[in-house]
């Protein structure tokens, strides 16, 4: 796979993990069940810790390159 699909697919999967987190948020809400209000914490936290890898990977790499 090449670098460009690469990031395409960990982008998707990042906006994946955030729509769930929505859903669960949104249907934990409306019904009541609690467990599906942490279970949108838990793709919500999945988020932002796959999230600052990919952002932190991205600097490194741009810094670590001579230009």
């Amino acid at each position: 796979m090449n670098l460009v699909a690469a990031k395409i697919t960990k982008w998707l999967a990042l906006l994946g993990l955030l729509g769930l987190a929505f859903l669960c948020y949104a249907m934990g809400n409306a019904s009541g069940a609690i467990a599906l209000v942490i279970l949108g914490f838990v793709f919500e936290g999945a988020f932002w810790l796959f999230g600052h890898r990919l952002f932190s990977r991205k600097k490194n790499i741009e810094s670590e390159s001579p230009s």
